[in-house]
């Protein structure tokens, strides 16, 4: 897709982003297992945690969000979090453009000279990508209630930086 640029999320925005999430199991694939379902916007907001954690959107040249991704520092990386595309835009090369502009963008600000993500076990299709795109399995220093469910993944900022531009 042509003309994708990331923009910072708006809160105006997030009721397209909670449409993408109809049910406990997909939330808190994505939100972790303690993001609250049912959610209204209130909660949503919170425990995304909006707008502390930088939030960004992945939108067409119509301004259509069509995929979201946070990021910060963690361990010293540029974390990536909460990483979605549109159910009705899978499959079209989003999540490459979003996770290489949302680690461009996050590796800058932070002067990070590393990225790192969460990858749920199960989810084939996007360890696919993030390792397609440089990341690379860890060891996790560290306990967390879930990780038994998601492996820890690194990559070098400076890949990110070669292989698309944003605006």
């Amino acid at each position: 897709m042509e003309n994708l640029r990331l923009k910072p999320m708006e809160e105006w925005q997030f009721p397209t982003l909670m449409s993408w999430l109809p049910d406990r199991e997909l939330c808190q694939q994505w939100g972790g297992p303690d993001f609250r379902f049912p959610f209204e916007r209130r909660s949503f907001l919170e425990d995304c945690r909006w707008p502390e954690l930088s939030s960004y959107a992945l939108q067409d040249s119509s301004g259509d969000v069509l995929a979201f991704g946070q990021y910060y520092q963690h361990l010293g990386r540029c974390h990536l979090s909460r990483l979605i595309v549109s159910p009705n835009h899978r499959g079209a090369g989003l999540g490459r453009a979003l996770v290489v502009q949302l680690a461009q963008t996050g590796a800058r600000a932070l002067d990070a000279i590393e990225c790192s993500l969460f990858v749920l076990r199960t989810n084939l299709a996007a360890r696919t990508l993030y390792q397609k795109l440089g990341f690379e399995g860890a060891a996790y220093p560290g306990q967390r209630k879930w990780l038994d469910q998601c492996d820890f993944m690194v990559a070098p900022s400076k890949g990110f930086q070669q292989k698309q531009n944003i605006e």
